[in-house]
């Protein structure tokens, strides 16, 4: 087999197994984690085998082990051949009368053939990928409980097909697929651009509570089984009434985190020159190193000192109201359809009621300012000078509470108009109440968000 040319994932994540989903079958895994990309089978160095270990959440013992299994194979082809003959005997294990293993079915099964197909490399092809699809929506209706006539897992790899031929995926094939499975605690993470997963709900954050005429839930998730996650901390699917938090790559930004904040002074967030270019630009005085100690600073205010539990619940708690705000404003104002608009007020809202407001304000201002510098729309450039201006404030003033930045935030939320319908958000009152509240109760902040919001027609 030739060798194959090493990538560094972005992605960095630590995995905590779960003991009742079994272990995959060591063809099905080989094949899997080799699909998800191009390895360097030779490359035995510790740094190397660490990172791919805590990138597809596995020891590194388990690494060097599938790498010379990998080896051992010679061809992709002879790989691909004993992954499609354990599928198969699995399948013909699970189909006998007395089969009702159905995490194993998941496990090697359900996972690695979906992440296959969603790769465009379905099982075989023609009359063997017919009959081999049939025993797998078969086993589907049999263990999650789904006729053959309204079989999910059937309409979602219809529309998967038709997205690998040059057509446009719908999601509610699987906004249905995901209704159906998060009845047993499970979850499809799968977009076009992204690999498949199939993750385990670790948490309700928000069970599902009627907002307006619509519903709004919020789920944690965690993996059950080796794979890349993308590089996003929650996502809200268009179509759906949940959002998700995707809690190994928050684990992995609060390990991040904490490193940035022991590395102190030494840590620099800003090196690229450009950002003075637009800095000037729009107003600010800043050079690079200003901007990375008054980063630097607020990672402090926020996080130091604190257990690791803490941040990783406030960051958990910032995509949390961050996604369910994304879903809010598709409830109440459908018509604003604009990305920048959009992140905007799940930024700012969740800077203002996340328990550490300085470290959310930072992630606000990381988005704000490379839209700005892309855009180059005077309301974003408006926006990004008050994220900062409100940065240097809480950095250097010691009267500067977090309180005081929250009601900054809160004015600055209400002042926006949307670029292009010129108008402004709704409310947070509601969204306050019945969203941001009662997440703060389950991560047992509550009492560390002090600000009261009414309109803001009436703050």
């Amino acid at each position: 087999m030739k060798n194959f040319l090493c990538i560094f994932f972005f992605v960095v994540l630590l995995f905590t197994g779960c003991s009742e989903y079994p272990e995959m079958d060591v063809d099905v895994l080989a094949y899997h984690v080799f699909s998800e990309g191009q390895l360097d089978l030779e490359n035995d160095d510790d740094e190397y085998i660490d990172l791919l270990a805590k990138s597809f959440g596995m020891t590194p013992k388990s690494v060097r082990k599938i790498q010379k299994f990998i080896m051992s194979k010679k061809t992709e082809p002879n790989l691909r051949y004993g992954f499609e003959s354990a599928l198969h005997a699995k399948v013909v294990e699970l189909l006998g009368e007395d089969a009702n293993e159905k995490n194993d079915f998941v496990v090697n099964v359900l996972a690695p053939y979906l992440n296959a197909l969603s790769k465009n490399s379905p099982y075989k092809s023609d009359l063997d990928r017919k009959i081999f699809e049939a025993s797998v929506c078969s086993l589907y209706g049999k263990f999650f409980n789904e006729p053959r006539e309204s079989n999910s897992l059937k309409s979602f790899i219809d529309d998967v097909y038709r997205y690998n031929n040059g057509g446009i995926s719908n999601t509610d094939y699987l906004n249905r697929l995901n209704e159906n499975l998060l009845k047993y605690n499970l979850f499809v993470d799968w977009n076009a651009q992204s690999n498949l997963n199939m993750l385990e709900v670790k948490e309700m954050i928000l069970p599902p509570t009627p907002y307006k005429d619509k519903s709004v839930s919020i789920l944690g998730l965690r993996r059950i089984m080796p794979g890349l996650l993308p590089s996003k901390l929650g996502y809200y699917t268009a179509g759906a009434d949940r959002v998700v938090v995707l809690n190994d790559m928050v684990d992995f930004e609060a390990n991040a985190k904490i490193l940035e904040i022991e590395q102190n002074r030494f840590f620099s967030k800003y090196e690229d020159k450009r950002f003075v270019k637009f800095w000037r630009s729009i107003g600010l005085d800043m050079s690079v190193e200003n901007a990375s100690k008054v980063y630097n600073k607020l990672m402090k205010k926020d996080f130091l000192g604190k257990k690791k539990s803490f941040v990783t619940r406030a960051l958990s708690m910032e995509v949390a109201i961050h996604e369910a705000k994304h879903l809010v404003d598709q409830i109440e104002h459908p018509e604003l359809t604009l990305n920048l608009d959009a992140e905007f007020s799940a930024h700012i809202t969740a800077a203002i009621f996340n328990p550490a407001p300085n470290v959310s304000l930072l992630s606000a201002i990381g988005r704000m300012e490379i839209f700005a510098m892309h855009h180059r729309l005077s309301v974003l450039n408006d926006a990004t000078r008050k994220l900062w201006i409100m940065a240097q404030r809480s950095a250097y003033e010691e009267s500067y509470s977090n309180d005081s930045l929250r009601q900054d935030l809160f004015r600055l939320y209400c002042d926006y108009r949307t670029i292009r319908e010129q108008v402004p958000y709704g409310s947070l009152a509601d969204f306050n109440r019945q969203i941001a509240s009662k997440v703060a109760e389950h991560y047992g902040l509550a009492d560390s968000v002090s600000i009261k919001i009414l309109d803001c027609w009436n703050p």
